[in-house]
């Protein structure tokens, strides 16, 4: 779980312009797979850097918020609560939900499942006339 200096430093986080920026750029891509691997992986591998980390992602003694980085296999918890905060951040600054984009993914995979059945159905009809 999360502690408040924790959730507010994640929430500035996932706040910053160029982050802001690439998500829109992600939807408007229309691969909604590609922004949530961008939200709940590769926006997240810098704070593995841990001397790169901006003042607010620290703690008074001048230690990592997130000694793990926030990596899944570390910390799961940790990880799973982050993303939570930044999918909120996304509703609030950009008015994308994760239920918007689970339900883009599920619209992406029956399109490709009605394609696969439809080829398949051509492939035995051409069998057939053979």
């Amino acid at each position: 779980m999360l502690t408040d200096p924790e959730r507010e430093a994640l929430r500035r986080w996932y706040a910053q312009p160029q982050l802001l920026e690439r998500v829109q750029e992600l939807r408007d891509t229309g691969v909604p797979e590609d922004l949530e691997e961008y939200l709940h992986k590769l926006c997240l591998f810098p704070l593995g850097k841990h001397d790169q980390l901006p003042d607010w992602m620290r703690t008074e003694d001048g230690k990592p918020l997130f000694e793990s980085g926030l990596n899944p296999l570390t910390d799961e918890e940790k990880w799973q609560d982050a993303v939570e905060v930044g999918w909120e951040v996304m509703e609030a600054e950009l008015g994308l939900s994760h239920d918007d984009i689970h339900r883009a993914i599920a619209d992406e995979q029956q399109d490709e499942w009605a394609s696969f059945l439809a080829s398949v159905n051509a492939r035995k009809r051409e069998r057939e006339q053979s």
